[in-house]
């Protein structure tokens, strides 16, 4: 087993669902890639065997991937195919609008016995490559069990620009900045990793991109060791993850390598 230089943390490596620790509810928030996790690890479960639905509660474009159901009602247990469900199409985008955060809790929690699997993208970045958030974001349902915040792992080591943030507006301290080791910890506690709402779910910190990024290693290297130096600071607060685990990698080719920090 490698181990990254100073301390006691074993790299692993494997898909994307087992990057997400195959759990039943999985959410992915953020940008840079995340449409693309949702597609990818769907795609996976179902290969496996498994029925998997796929939802969103915000809108999407429409999803070319899987069986589209359209319905305010829950998904039929019946339902044996992969899906996407949503409840409606904006007029204006023609992107599809997924359930409401309530509707989608209601419908995992009366669905305790199917084993079926569910995968929910839970909030929107137009595209770009890092996410802020506005009060209202993001939307996570209260039943799930891994989730996951998305981006682009090709921001590293470059100057952060505004046209690669969605709502550059809420995190303008980061604006201008080489991101590095530090910069992305400032982000990362100040993201919905932290937030006391969501302490009771596992989270995973992906770092993704489709491109040979070089660097990789020195990067999950140099945010062990920041981690490290803050590993106090984190500790004191009132609020944080039952279970946290930074990995990067690519994940539309399903190519992933993590390790945990607790």
């Amino acid at each position: 087993m490698n181990r990254l230089s100073g301390l006691n943390i074993g790299w692993k490596s494997g898909s994307l669902w087992d990057m997400a620790r195959r759990e039943q509810v999985i959410t992915f928030i953020g940008a840079g890639g995340k449409t693309t996790c949702l597609q990818a690890i769907t795609q996976e479960i179902d290969s496996a065997g498994q029925r998997v639905i796929a939802t969103t509660t915000t809108k999407v474009f429409p999803e070319q991937h899987f069986k589209a159901l359209k319905t305010i009602n829950p998904p039929p247990h019946t339902l044996a195919d992969a899906c996407f469900w949503y409840t409606q199409v904006e007029d204006e985008s023609g992107k599809w609008i997924g359930p409401s955060l309530k509707t989608v809790d209601d419908a995992i929690a009366a669905d305790p016995h199917s084993k079926r699997f569910w995968v929910i993208e839970g909030d929107g970045a137009r595209g770009r490559k890092l996410k802020c958030w506005a009060p209202h974001e993001p939307q996570i349902p209260e039943r799930t069990e891994c989730a996951v915040l998305v981006l682009d792992r090709g921001l590293w080591g470059n100057v952060l620009l505004a046209d690669q943030v969605h709502r550059g507006e809420r995190c303008q301290n980061l604006l201008g900045h080489v991101w590095n080791a530090e910069k992305a910890w400032n982000y990362f506690m100040s993201s919905p990793v932290f937030a006391p709402q969501y302490g009771h779910m596992a989270w995973v910190i992906l770092l993704n991109s489709r491109e040979n990024v070089e660097n990789e290693a020195l990067m999950l290297l140099n945010l062990s060791h920041r981690w490290v130096e803050i590993r106090q600071d984190i500790n004191d607060l009132k609020s944080k993850p039952r279970h946290l685990r930074l990995a990067a990698g690519d994940a539309k080719e399903g190519e992933l390598r993590w390790f945990d920090l607790w």
